[in-house]
């Protein structure tokens, strides 16, 4: 079942250095992130540009990076990549940190600093490595993120990152923090880099560096939930429709705008004006909204609604 008439996604560019479009979220959605939380999104590479170094030059803006350094190698082995999503804390590193990368040759991870201390670089690093033990996502295809913090054990927390149904890569932080301390009032970021900058480097779309790695693609579908999706609920769902009731989702990005210059939470209450709950577009160029929705499907068994789950995996009973 296709998307909506009239649906939507947004679309990023390869920039001029010193010119960034990108998408600012100053506001997450509330009861994301002091416990266990889920985020989804689905993304679609633009696969025309080449794979190649990101060390400068017009290269570092073109090019989708080709690094692949061995994580917590060295204070500086994640600075290469393409920005799909820069929440970084530059003050410090490990505090509210949560970032989305492309790194060799196309391969998604997702970088954490919640303050525990997963040795150089600060830092946690959820991905694949070697790059190539997982596959490339330029490939011209819509693709399926979810990012899990899921506590275990007695202190621990597992992070979680899953692709198209199918769990890349997973670490093991040793604490809980709530991460609204930093993502409700952007404590301790530096002035100017408050929030998260959809497709863009913060500090290169905001002119403390001249240039730096982007991202280039389609953006669609952001999803926010203040609990730990379930693998099956994950190996499931993705690509599938959710319903604004389903269990612990706080807040939903269908981006189906169209046109303007936000898109805005859906399940945000409507009055009192919404416009803080919006992901606001700095730069757009033209063609930023596409036409080109992701491919959502409605499960034959439908949604769970209730208390229990967020969907109805096929084959199986609701609880």
């Amino acid at each position: 079942m296709a998307g909506p008439a009239g649906a939507a996604s947004l679309a990023f560019f390869a920039n001029q250095a010193g010119e960034y479009d990108y998408g600012l979220q100053l506001e997450l959605p509330p009861d994301f992130g002091s416990g266990e939380l889920s985020l989804e999104l689905l993304i679609q590479l633009e696969e025309s540009f080449p794979v190649g170094s990101t060390s400068g030059g017009e290269g570092q803006r073109l090019n989708w990076s080709d690094s692949d350094e061995e994580p917590y190698s060295g204070c500086c082995w994640w600075f290469p990549g393409n920005f799909l999503l820069d929440g970084h804390n530059n003050a410090d590193f490990s505090d509210g940190t949560f970032s989305l990368q492309l790194y060799g040759g196309g391969r998604l991870r997702w970088l954490f600093g919640d303050g525990a201390d997963p040795g150089p670089g600060g830092v946690w690093a959820v991905q694949a490595w070697p790059a190539a033990t997982t596959p490339s996502l330029l490939d011209g295809e819509w693709h399926h993120v979810v990012l899990v913090r899921r506590f275990t054990g007695a202190s621990e927390a597992q992070l979680e990152l899953w692709i198209d149904g199918s769990l890349v890569a997973s670490e093991t932080s040793t604490v809980r923090t709530d991460m609204g301390v930093y993502w409700d009032s952007w404590s301790g970021f530096p002035t100017g880099q408050e929030g998260w900058f959809w497709a863009a480097e913060k500090q290169a779309a905001i002119g403390v560096l001249s240039q730096y790695e982007d991202y280039k693609g389609l953006l669609d579908e952001l999803r926010f939930w203040n609990r730990a999706l379930s693998p099956a609920e994950i190996e499931a769902g993705a690509f599938a429709q959710v319903q604004a009731g389903a269990l612990g989702l706080v807040g939903r990005y269908a981006l189906d705008e169209g046109s303007g210059v936000q898109g805005c939470d859906t399940l945000a209450p409507t009055p009192p004006n919404p416009a803080s709950r919006c992901l606001d577009l700095v730069d757009p160029m033209p063609g930023t909204w596409s036409g080109e929705n992701a491919p959502l499907v409605l499960f034959a068994d439908g949604f769970e609604t209730g208390t229990t789950s967020a969907w109805t995996v096929p084959g199986e009973a609701s609880p």
